[in-house]
């Protein structure tokens, strides 16, 4: 079956309104994690000057930055990492097989992962929420509660866990239907891949 049997299609209401959102939301954590990149350069630099022309560093900047900024930036982009086909993938094989075939491994592919990515959503959630009730306090250096250090974890795990599950139904929707749902990631080596 060739590219061209899939025809471009528009798919069912509520499957475009649930990726509306998914992308909405996606839209709103890349702008917050934009935001913590730049306080996180903005303390490095304010640190470093600090430490070597006065000799009196930033205490806290560590642990911001281990604890609150570098976590925000990696979980809050990781759903949107995946709508942009950025994450690193292999596609030898890619480059060799009918698209109907690429639907069907991307398919399978995308339903192992859904139910990992749904467990550690639940983990990461029940410990935020354990933190959280029991007002635990950070361990870190910082007198936080230890909820706002884990936080970014739920949030980035179930942003991807609801990605993996539309680009699942779009692209099983596909093969049933033959109508392009979801589309393919671009394979490398081509002028789509090239971006």
């Amino acid at each position: 079956m060739s590219l061209a049997t899939f025809a471009a299609a528009s798919p069912p209401p509520a499957y475009a309104r649930m990726r509306r959102w998914v992308d909405a939301i996606d839209g709103v954590l890349v702008a917050l994690g934009s935001a913590m990149l730049f306080a996180l350069m903005c303390l490095v630099v304010a640190d470093v000057a600090r430490r070597y022309l006065f000799n009196a560093p930033i205490a806290w900047s560590y642990e911001v930055i281990n604890n609150y900024l570098m976590p925000g930036l990696f979980f809050f982009a990781v759903s949107h990492t995946l709508k942009a086909h950025s994450h690193v993938a292999v596609d030898i094989v890619q480059n060799y097989v009918r698209p109907r075939l690429r639907y069907a491994l991307e398919a399978i592919g995308t339903m192992l992962a859904l139910p990992a990515f749904a467990l550690c959503t639940w983990v990461a959630a029940g410990h935020t929420w354990t933190e959280f009730a029991t007002a635990a306090v950070s361990s870190t250096g910082l007198p936080v509660p230890s909820w706002t250090v884990s936080v970014a974890f739920p949030i980035g795990f179930g942003m991807l866990t609801l990605r993996l599950a539309l680009n699942a139904a779009g692209y099983a929707a596909t093969l049933i239907t033959g109508r392009a749902f979801q589309d393919l990631p671009p394979v490398s080596g081509t002028e789509g891949g090239a971006e």
